[in-house]
């Protein structure tokens, strides 16, 4: 957003916000899963299936949604902007290169380096395929969460909560 000098714009700067809750939310989750992992009779340490299952689940939601986030920052120039033939090209580049022109002491080379990097983050990455089906499908997430789960502890808690006595 600075170096299209729209860093000041609210609506962009909430999805900033947004990109980063899902990170940090998705990072706290893979650490929860390790810290409540167990010791196995090996001497090896296994993660948290339930922690790790949702984790993923996570995953495959919310990163395709900031990667959908960061396009929309970044507006058509992902997905339109010119080829390095053409801003390389002698009688067309320089105009290419002064209609990108962002903001104000930004080189626009730069800003085309980081539109290069989201266009390739979102558009020629695997990740979003692996995000929702690596690991696995989610559907097998969903049924190792139930599983896993010890739901009448739950359901335990909850009427705890609710002042219900069994």
């Amino acid at each position: 957003m600075e170096y299209s000098g729209t860093s000041r714009a609210s609506h962009l700067r909430q999805k900033i916000v947004d990109m980063i809750h899902r990170a940090e939310t998705l990072y706290g989750c893979s650490l929860a899963a390790s810290y409540e992992g167990k010791k196995e009779a090996s001497g090896t340490y296994f993660i948290d299936p339930v922690m790790a299952n949702a984790s993923k689940i996570h995953e495959g939601k919310e990163m395709a949604e900031a990667t959908r986030m960061m396009v929309d920052i970044c507006g058509g120039f992902v997905a339109d902007l010119p080829s390095d033939r053409d801003l390389d090209n002698p009688e067309i580049g320089s105009l290419l290169k002064k209609y990108l022109k962002g903001a104000e002491g930004i080189d626009v080379e730069n800003r085309i380096k980081l539109y290069r990097l989201a266009e390739k983050l979102s558009l020629e990455s695997a990740d979003t395929v692996s995000d929702i089906h690596g690991g696995g499908s989610p559907e097998a997430h969903r049924v190792t969460l139930m599983r896993e789960t010890d739901l009448e502890e739950k359901k335990k808690n909850i009427k705890r909560l609710a002042g219900i006595d069994d």
